[in-house]
């Protein structure tokens, strides 16, 4: 009988170490979090409205990886690319992973709610959640952007285009923020979701 209790305790605990083990090589092989500060609580002091004009809450992403970044539907070159980085993450994961997308718009004032839906159709992932929301006016987005993300937009005189970094981000289901990662970093991003996401469901089911 000793010897039974003595094998099952040596395999419950072989079985937590090996679980300790692979969550330490699952976080050991990530980046050190842009912030040590959850995103959520900062994010919250900068209201946001979705696309029926509604304020946005910010708890209907939270326990999910959140692959964010600032776009506006005029950009003629760095949103398409980053929007289609979004699009390929989001279709490289599981249908009901604890995953979803965050489009801010730098540009409220013309990304109205419709704007904003017939743009999101066209980067849909079918049964993913892909969210876009619209600070209060324009330089509400460029503080936003800039004091919780560390993302400079701005204008130049006499131009429409806005200038911003070629950046996002992914958010850990702890609200820790990852990146910011360039559009061409698409297979570098891929493999951190991937671990962001092991880690979301071991921390669900633990």
């Amino acid at each position: 009988m000793r010897r039974s209790a003595a094998w099952l305790y040596g395999v419950l605990a072989g079985a937590a170490l090996l679980v300790g083990g692979f969550s330490w090589y699952e976080r050991e092989h990530l980046p050190e979090p842009a912030s040590p500060q959850p995103l959520w609580p900062r994010l919250a002091a900068y209201p946001l409205t979705d696309e029926e004009g509604r304020p946005f809450a910010l708890e209907s992403l939270r326990r999910n990886v959140v692959i964010l970044a600032f776009i506006y539907t005029r950009c003629p070159s760095v949103c398409p690319r980053l929007s289609g980085v979004m699009q390929e993450l989001l279709s490289g994961v599981e249908v009901g992973a604890p995953v979803a997308a965050l489009s801010i718009s730098l540009d409220p004032e013309r990304d109205t709610g419709a704007v904003l839906t017939t743009y999101a159709s066209v980067y849909a992932v079918a049964g993913r959640t892909w969210r876009y929301v619209r600070p209060q006016s324009q330089p509400y987005a460029f503080l936003t952007a800039r004091e919780v993300f560390g993302v400079t937009a701005t204008t130049l005189p006499g131009q429409a285009e806005i200038l911003h970094n070629d950046a996002f981000f992914l958010i850990g289901c702890e609200g820790q923020v990852y990146g910011p990662y360039a559009s061409t970093d698409l297979e570098k991003a891929r493999k951190h979701l991937q671990k962001l996401i092991s880690l979301c469901e071991r921390s669900s089911s633990g």
